[in-house]
């Protein structure tokens, strides 16, 4: 991004990055990003859902930047699938730490129900 003379106006957005087949993907951030993350939590606080990467307890009411609050873990990273980046089919819940260790690979797959 070009440095821009001091005008009184806020820094412009970032632009949305192109997708490999051309959909241009708004970049992770601001509102849209908390909204998200709001959803996830609230999907999460109802159905008691665990970390998808630790499978540990969430504690829903922890907040940024406590490193065991809750985080949206994007489970096919956004690098390697940027169209997917606001697919809220592609949250779900993990601890901050967790999705910072997990950086770009994908999430674990779920074991589902096992059987006896």
């Amino acid at each position: 991004m070009t440095p821009r003379p001091d005008n009184g106006l806020p820094p412009r957005r970032p632009r949305p990055q192109a997708t490999p087949t051309g959909i241009d993907v708004p970049p992770w951030g601001g509102r849209r990003a908390q909204e998200a993350l709001a959803q996830v939590k609230a999907r999460g606080r109802r159905a008691s859902l665990p970390c998808v990467i630790c499978s540990q307890p969430i504690d829903y009411g922890l907040t940024y930047p406590h490193q065991d609050s809750c985080s949206v873990q994007h489970v096919k990273p956004r690098k390697r699938y940027p169209e997917l980046t606001w697919d809220p089919r592609n949250w779900e819940p993990s601890h901050l730490v967790c999705n910072k260790q997990q950086g770009e690979r994908d999430a674990p797959p779920s074991l589902g129900i096992t059987s006896l």
